[in-house]
């Protein structure tokens, strides 16, 4: 890695039940996070923060947020989490309090301003940015207007490509994509839900989907589809010039075939 350069993780859509072993479409989602963790700690030993971009539990209970707690605090760096469709905020806010997942809604990191915002209204599936988080970013950005910016939601703001997933993304998007067109030191925007890697281009700036921590959904589907590949996350390289090179990572895991047990709904 270039000298200079700070890396971070996207980690998203973990689905924890309040018990281990649960799996969604088949999938053991405890069992698929703790792989993703080892292969990107493997990986990246050098990242300095996990940005953990929403539904984080598949049942909105404290053991769920408890036991993610746990997980992320054997990375050795900070998390900072924000809500995804399948979260409790009351919850959440209250499983930040240790410190091993952070709520914040604003961190500097390597120069770079990375900005977390709330798209979620559970318990609809489909995301929404309040008046409030938009305006909240639009001072952040002109606050800072030479400090390179990254932001992060949970649900994609514009379409993703597949018919079935993309009545779930952020109804007011077009708000967000004119925010980032009025500020040009925004890089890029990460976000998950889509449970599938996803990158495109719009007026210089990438938006990016990452992999699941559990089960994946087939790209580019008009309907419901799992995807068989194994879960995953995302590195995203930023260098102090602004410049952002990313990729993502795969965890080496077999368990990845949908057995027939399903729990939950099948959204992302």
């Amino acid at each position: 890695m270039p000298k200079g350069v700070t890396e971070i993780l996207q980690i998203t859509d973990t689905h924890l039940f309040a018990d281990r072993g649960g799996r969604l479409k088949g999938v053991d989602v405890d069992a698929g996070l703790r792989s993703v963790l080892a292969e990107a700690s493997r990986r990246h030993p050098h990242a300095e923060a996990v940005l953990l971009t929403g539904d984080l539990v598949q049942e909105e209970t404290a053991p769920s947020y408890q036991r993610l707690a746990g997980y992320m605090a054997g990375l050795g760096m900070p998390t900072y989490c924000l809500p995804g469709n399948h979260e409790d905020k009351a919850l959440l806010a209250r499983a930040c309090e240790d410190g091993a997942l952070r709520c914040e809604s604003r961190v500097f990191i390597g120069g770079w301003q990375i900005l977390l915002l709330d798209s979620a209204q559970p318990p609809a599936p489909g995301g929404w940015l309040a008046r409030e988080e938009l305006e909240r970013a639009e001072r952040s950005l002109a606050e800072h207007p030479d400090v390179p910016a990254l932001m992060a939601l949970h649900h994609p703001p514009l379409s993703v490509n597949s018919p079935w997933m993309d009545t779930m993304q952020v109804a007011n998007g077009g708000q967000l994509l004119a925010l980032v067109d009025r500020h040009p030191q925004v890089a890029a925007v990460v976000f998950g839900h889509i449970h599938q890697a996803f990158e495109t281009v719009r007026n210089g700036v990438r938006f990016l989907g990452s992999p699941s921590t559990c089960v994946q959904f087939l790209p580019g589907a008009a309907a419901s589809a799992v995807d068989h590949r194994p879960p995953g996350y995302r590195w995203l390289e930023l260098a102090p010039d602004g410049g952002l090179d990313t990729g993502v990572g795969r965890a080496p895991w077999t368990e990845c075939e949908e057995t027939g047990s399903t729990q939950g709904p099948a959204t992302g």
